[in-house]
């Protein structure tokens, strides 16, 4: 349910950076795209481009599998879809546009074409049509697989292909230092992302027409493929004022 009142933009992305940071041991600027990158989920229904997460790890125990875990609670209608049978994930994807939350894609997905293609399908909604053989007689059919996606793995600049991670907002962990600490994700308070999913809601109802007609400044020192990436992200840092803007754009 939407929070029980207007929500200030700024302040939602401020808690969410805060949180993430609890957690998982990361810079400020991947901490503000991952933020950003939460919001987008909520506003699936009114943007054009869905950027990939990729979150890599040059070795084991980085908080790869911590920071998916932390996505779950946080993006809309969250679909952890690791060892998902690609016929039944292509149809979820179909009826409930989820938010897709893949694990470990550095140990299949070279040898799953299936699924290889979901995920690159759909970075514009124009192109988010993917086209298998279904049933008995393989009769074609067409999948709208339009939705965010965030792919978790060891090293994944080397797994995935050159098109994936040039859809993608890249974030790059590393394991914590002797005099970092994070809690652990179990330990957290009942309510407390019952209470920020609850004003992503209200920030969804609030502002997706403001996100729907933005026209954000874009970088120059980006690509245009990674201009599509952030064009997103810096619409909905508008919705939360000057501050936050030239944060995204630092990220």
């Amino acid at each position: 349910e939407p929070w029980h009142e207007p929500i200030n933009p700024a302040q939602l992305l401020d808690e969410i950076v805060d949180t993430i940071r609890r957690f998982i041991v990361l810079d400020k600027w991947q901490a503000d795209a991952v933020a950003l990158w939460v919001l987008f989920t909520w506003l699936i229904a009114v943007v054009a481009i869905a950027p990939l997460l990729i979150i890599s790890a040059p070795e084991k125990s980085c908080g790869k599998t911590q920071l998916l875990a932390l996505l779950r609670r946080l993006v809309l209608r969250a679909l952890v879809a690791s060892n998902m049978r690609s016929a039944t994930l292509f149809r979820i994807a179909e009826k409930w546009h989820p938010s897709i939350l893949i694990d470990e894609v550095d140990s299949f997905l070279k040898t799953d074409e299936e699924t290889s293609g979901l995920i690159n399908a759909g970075h514009t909604r124009d192109s988010s049509i993917a086209w298998r053989l279904v049933g008995d007689n393989h009769e074609p059919k067409s999948f709208d697989v339009w939705g965010a996606k965030a792919l978790a793995g060891i090293s994944l600049e080397k797994h995935l292909p050159d098109a994936t991670v040039s859809r993608a907002i890249v974030i790059e962990l590393r394991r914590k230092l002797p005099h970092e600490s994070v809690s652990r994700l179990r330990h957290a308070e009942v309510d407390l992302f019952e209470d920020i999913t609850s004003k992503l809601a209200r920030f969804a109802l609030d502002y997706s027409q403001q996100v729907l007609l933005a026209r954000p400044a874009l970088p120059d020192a980006l690509s245009d493929r990674e201009q599509d990436n952030w064009e997103p992200l810096l619409a909905i840092a508008g919705c939360a004022g000057p501050e936050w803007v030239q944060r995204a754009t630092e990220a």
